[in-house]
């Protein structure tokens, strides 16, 4: 029995872990490993820098291996072994039952335990489907042989979805190269003006590189695990497929347990999100940019609170000590004296202008589709974005830099991207960036505009361009 499990063993070893049939002109890479010549060819096809082991994933340097004749005629002997082996298998006896003493020559399909003829007497397995061992055996060895297909399909699979894995690792590194090479051609007009923000930007494609990249990982590992498992698994079926029917049959439910815990990892899909830098908007190159995203804004006077006027244009809005007469409209803000802007942001960056004033107090920005006009004011509503000129100077709670106190801006320019979570107040006639709010926006936003009973009229400047 030692010499055929020992045998069993060795067959199993011989296998391919890319075709799983015996190696056929084997070869050995530099990790050690051995293959059939024409698996590893196919498997590193493909391949030009990197061809790793597709076992122990090492980077074997410029695809070399060598021929293991010796590996092969000892495959040829282990093979003829293997006939006289299975033929003194058939004339082993089998055991006896431990309780009873006697043959164990039957088998319980519920149970999946081999029996003796006393096992089987009232009320020990009763109404169970009992079988004699030859025909349990020629059963069970049909339904396995029909389990080593689909796993050998499952294991080509998976193979072939890591090595996918790992070809979009090479490729999220090369397009992560072709971004920090962007960001590096872009900042080098203005290194003097944007060391700050040439930083920030690094470090945030630092991180989603190291993000992406270790997620990728992980996945790349738990690929390579389930192809160890389902490998494992297969070598178990194909030792039990040599073993004789009591030990085969004593096994078996083992197999099935194993089996049908096995499930295949889900595939990472990676997606980088858009990256782009905060400039300041006196160089040429970033004025075409304020033309490209500046869009044609009006006010939603359905929105505006009754002690606020909206000129006849949309353009500007003013309070007034007497409430309008308006409509009830739903959207209409009556808590705070707000009024929106007549345009939903959901996706891709926008820029726009606002005239304001230098008395107390007026507010703009953003804010999200979704929030309640009858929400009482505070001074960081949820769900809102916003600047605000009270208490002698500017305030933006959330926002980096903190804005100076002394500064004055008569146009004030606000530029959102949204799919990179940014939105930016700038000093337009100064042309300098005053701060910048960070975050992630998952719902529709729309421009936000709050007056206080001493503000001068808000109003949106003439657009140049409209974005498309």
């Amino acid at each position: 029995m030692a010499v055929t499990a020992a045998l069993a063993r060795f067959q199993a070893e011989s296998k391919c872990p890319i075709c799983l049939e015996d190696l056929k002109d084997p070869v050995t890479i530099e990790c050690g490993h051995n293959f059939c010549r024409a698996c590893i060819q196919q498997s590193w096809e493909n391949l030009q820098e990197m061809f790793p082991c597709p076992v122990c994933r090492h980077l074997n340097e410029e695809g070399h291996y060598r021929s293991n004749l010796q590996l092969g005629r000892m495959i040829k002997i282990a093979q003829q072994l293997h006939v006289g082996s299975s033929k003194r298998k058939r004339l082993e006896e089998s055991p006896l039952c431990e309780k009873h003493n006697q043959a164990l020559t039957l088998f319980c399909e519920k149970d999946l335990e081999l029996l003796c003829p006393v096992c089987v007497r009232p009320p020990n397995h009763n109404r169970h489907t009992v079988r004699p061992i030859a025909q349990a055996a020629s059963t069970h060895r049909e339904k396995l042989f029909s389990y080593i297909q689909p796993l050998k399909q499952q294991l080509e699979h998976a193979r072939k979805l890591l090595q996918t894995q790992h070809k979009k690792h090479l490729e999220l590194q090369e397009i992560l190269e072709n971004q920090r090479k962007q960001f590096a051609s872009e900042f080098e007009h203005l290194k003097r003006y944007l060391e700050q923000e040439q930083q920030a930007a690094l470090s945030r494609l630092e991180e989603e590189e190291k993000e992406l990249g270790q997620k990728l990982q992980e996945n790349i590992e738990a690929f390579t695990n389930y192809g160890s498992r389902l490998r494992s698994l297969l070598h178990k079926g194909e030792e039990q497929m040599l073993l004789p029917e009591v030990e085969f049959l004593a096994e078996v439910k083992h197999f099935h347990r194993n089996l049908d815990s096995e499930v295949s990892p889900p595939i990472f899909s990676s997606h980088l999100r858009p990256l782009a830098c905060t400039f300041s908007p006196q160089y040429s190159a970033l004025q075409k940019l304020i033309r490209k995203f500046k869009v044609d804004l009006v006010l939603d006077p359905e929105t505006a609170h009754p002690n606020l006027i909206v000129s006849k244009d949309k353009k500007c809005v003013s309070f007034s000590k007497k409430k309008q007469q308006v409509s009830n409209s739903p959207r209409r803000f009556k808590a705070n004296t707000v009024v929106l802007g007549a345009l939903e942001i959901g996706s891709g960056r926008h820029f726009w202008e606002v005239q304001v004033g230098d008395k107390a107090e007026w507010g703009i920005g953003v804010c999200k589709a979704s929030m309640s006009p009858k929400a009482k004011q505070t001074s960081s509503p949820q769900g809102c974005w916003r600047m605000l000129l009270q208490n002698g100077g500017y305030e933006a709670p959330g926002a980096v830099p903190k804005p100076l106190i002394d500064v004055v801006a008569r146009r004030i320019g606000i530029f959102l991207d949204y799919e990179l979570g940014e939105l930016s107040f700038y000093n337009m006639p100064e042309k300098s960036h005053i701060c910048t709010f960070r975050g992630t926006f998952t719902e529709p936003l729309m421009p936000y505009f709050y007056m206080g009973p001493t503000s001068e009229p808000l109003s949106i400047t003439a657009a140049a361009g409209c974005l498309q």
